[in-house]
């Protein structure tokens, strides 16, 4: 099918890779597949023609880390640090968690992204497969895998799960590409140094994304240290040959202007979680300071456990209000550094040459959002508006691959009631 959308503030990306505003713009799409960009479409040559008058065409907002099932853990533990909230609230609920349990709580989370503009995400839970299948159907794009855990020395504990993160990478299948497997380690802290090296060796022919956790907290960053005779996670993980396949690494609050250069040189992704990292008072990612060390930076909600919910809109304004007084420069992180931040950044640290921007020959992963609130008028930079006054709620459409999956109110491909059934029937057997 071929669907033309006209008469829209169009964000588009020029030759150069920066972000260019066509007024009066639009956007063709053959079948998954951008075809057009501009101002005078032959309309004749489009089965559908849709006039977009009022609204901003957008990449699709890239989630670069998040934890989809925790909605049904939204707002637990809050008010305690870190480890109470992991040790406390967290881990006592998901010990009982079931793949039903987890199907539901992905459900609800893809609701809540497709209408607040998600168009990627990255998942790092519990029961991949069962994850996999409701974003799989949704018709989302996200990256997903088995967590890689290790506990012990000695033994391997949990057993089996280096198979299982093989097995996992190997044998999910989604004929669309759209929901991609990749490998995983929760953190330095929850792995030891063999599983690490053995994930770093299988991935070194594989060739897929890895997803970790690194530097979130100031104790968990010295006691890596202490653990490996002062080498920083980022060090230890480049010391275990991680680093030579392409990481993206959660949060990196507490990386070292040397982490920075490794991960620079190595193309490690660091994944600002602006709203977590406040909620549970980690600390302030140095993003400035990054950037001007050519590290790529994403953005991520984390789970909504420790943000209460997946609005990447939010994320974007507490990206670019935090880090300018941290270093006393309102001109740093500008608007289009945040956007790239959580669109082309965040599709390139997942392994995404095809999407996150608004560019002939890309996949059609576009949002519309709606400049009639008070809030977006009067509209003189649409990049800074998108930036510091756009919310989740003006998001009016979510197309990926040229299919639109939410529509002013409307789920294409969800029955919201039944998810909401589902979902209480797992609240239920959890609380």
């Amino acid at each position: 099918m071929k669907r033309l959308l006209k008469n829209a503030m169009v964000v588009s990306t020029d030759d150069n890779g920066a972000f260019e505003v066509i007024k009066n713009g639009a956007v063709g799409i053959n079948d998954d597949i951008i075809d057009y960009i501009g101002c005078e479409a032959d309309e004749s040559t489009y089965d559908e023609v849709r006039d977009m008058k009022g609204a901003i065409l957008m990449p699709g907002l890239v989630n670069a880390h998040g934890h989809g099932p925790m909605t049904l853990l939204r707002g637990a533990g809050s008010g305690l640090a870190l480890q109470d909230w992991l040790n406390k609230a967290i881990f006592p609920v998901e010990d009982k968690m079931k793949p039903e349990d987890i199907a539901a709580g992905e459900k609800w989370a893809v609701i809540e992204m497709l209408r607040s503009g998600t168009t990627l995400v990255s998942e790092m839970y519990d029961f991949p497969y069962a994850s996999g299948g409701v974003l799989k159907a949704a018709g989302m794009k996200a990256n997903i895998c088995r967590v890689g855990l290790a506990f012990s020395d000695k033994a391997e504990i949990p057993p089996h799960r280096f198979d299982e993160c093989v097995e996992f990478v190997n044998n999910w299948k989604d004929e669309s590409g759209r929901v991609q497997a990749e490998f995983c380690l929760h953190s330095e802290y929850l792995t030891n140094e063999a599983f690490v090296r053995r994930i770093a060796e299988a991935n070194s022919s594989l060739h897929k994304t890895v997803n970790i956790h690194v530097s979130e907290t100031k104790k968990e960053h010295e006691e890596c240290m202490e653990r490996h005779g002062g080498l920083t996670p980022i060090q230890y993980l480049d010391k275990c040959g991680l680093l030579d396949e392409q990481v993206y690494a959660a949060h990196c609050v507490w990386v070292t202007d040397e982490d920075m250069e490794i991960m620079a040189a190595k193309k490690t992704t660091a994944v600002h979680n602006p709203a977590s990292n406040c909620k549970l008072a980690s600390g302030f990612a140095r993003v400035p300071l990054m950037l001007s060390k050519g590290v790529n930076l994403a953005i991520g909600t984390d789970g909504v456990a420790s943000n209460n919910n997946l609005n990447m809109f939010e994320e974007l304004h507490m990206a670019a209000m935090i880090s300018k007084p941290t270093v006393l420069d309102p001109t740093v992180t500008p608007a289009e550094t945040i956007l790239k931040m959580a669109t082309v950044n965040g599709a390139k640290a997942l392994g995404r040459k095809d999407t996150g921007e608004l560019k002939v020959g890309k996949k059609a992963d576009i949002i519309a959002v709606s400049m009639d609130a008070p809030h977006m008028y009067p509209a003189f930079d649409i990049l800074n508006l998108l930036v510091y006054s756009a919310q989740g709620s003006d998001v009016i459409m979510t197309m990926v691959d040229g299919n639109i999956l939410y529509d002013n109110g409307i789920y294409t491909t969800i029955d919201v009631e039944a998810a909401k059934k589902e979902f209480d029937a797992a609240l239920a057997r959890l609380y």
